[in-house]
């Protein structure tokens, strides 16, 4: 089994996407004084540290680690110490062929968030107007170069319906392998709950003519806190199921103590009482327990 450590390089990010999970954490600690960011030494530190005790992957996140302009010499550091690198972003950088082709050639597996098929729907989950156009192009240079490409989408109200076109868009853009994601009602997602977290009935309809187009193409995807009652036949494509027999996680923050998340994303979730019964129970990881909060009627249907 290998093991993943997410290491948060800051929490600055030049979106404010309405699902954000951290965006609480930053806003507490600017308020106390303190940094929201690490220096490039303690980064290479934290990576140095990772390696040492025997990690394998690291995932460098934020905020939106492409602002920075030391982003280049931590992969390498990162490479140099033996660790695969992934890169969590929002791709709008990437449209810089100066940002671009900094990071190009690095072995990095790019995780690009993109969020609607147009920017009509993609700006208004990022509240951030021009980010479609920036992502999308971003992610066609780096699928032209060669590079290594997952889309990762964030299941919402604003784009509930549109999740077959998305998964069009984003192979017609070059992507091969896709992350449909079910938000976890922290940070903005938490106060702004009604229009950022769905109800499973209402992304279910999208996502699986998606998971049509995508298993017609010949792509690969998985979906994350989607329970498995939801997916059917196709509950293989669960990353719960996947990741849990493969990878051991570890969540650094700037101002936690690093959180063992493998231990603790299960933890964050619950069973409803309509899970009684099901055959999948010792599997299904369950739903987030903010939905089941902000959400009584779980939509979810136990597997006989």
């Amino acid at each position: 089994m290998k093991r993943h450590v997410d290491i948060k390089l800051h929490y600055a990010c030049n979106n404010n996407c309405i699902h954000c999970v951290i965006a609480d954490q930053r806003k507490t600690v600017l308020e106390r004084g303190d940094r929201d960011f690490r220096t490039t030494a303690e980064v290479v530190a934290e990576l140095a540290d990772a390696r040492a005790r025997g990690f394998d992957v690291v995932t460098l996140t934020g905020g939106e680690p492409t602002i920075r302009k030391d982003l280049p010499a931590l992969v390498k550091a990162a490479t140099s110490l033996g660790l695969a690198v992934g890169l969590q972003t929002n791709g709008r950088m990437l449209a810089y062929p100066e940002v671009r082709e900094g990071l190009q050639g690095l072995s990095i597996r790019f995780v690009i968030a993109l969020h609607g098929p147009d920017a009509f729907v993609h700006d208004a989950v990022t509240r951030a107007p021009g980010s479609f156009e920036q992502t999308l192009e971003g992610i066609r240079a780096l699928a032209a170069a060669g590079e290594k490409i997952t889309l990762k989408i964030l299941m919402s109200r604003i784009n509930a319906d549109r999740l077959e076109d998305l998964a069009r868009i984003g192979f017609a853009a070059g992507a091969r392998e896709f992350n449909f994601t079910f938000p976890h009602g922290l940070g903005n997602a938490a106060t702004e709950h009604a229009v950022a977290i769905p109800s499973f009935m209402e992304i279910m309809p999208s996502l699986t003519a998606a998971m049509e187009f995508l298993d017609a193409s010949g792509c690969t995807y998985v979906t994350e806190s989607v329970p498995l009652c939801h997916l059917g036949s196709r509950m293989n494509h669960a990353s719960e199921l996947i990741f849990a027999a493969q990878f051991k996680s570890e969540v650094r923050q700037l101002d936690q103590a690093a959180r063992d998340w493998s231990r603790d994303r299960v933890q964050g979730k619950t069973h409803p009482p309509e899970c009684a019964g099901c055959r999948m129970l010792s599997r299904c990881e369950g739903i987030w327990t903010e939905y089941f909060d902000f959400n009584r009627d779980a939509g979810v249907t136990p597997i006989r």
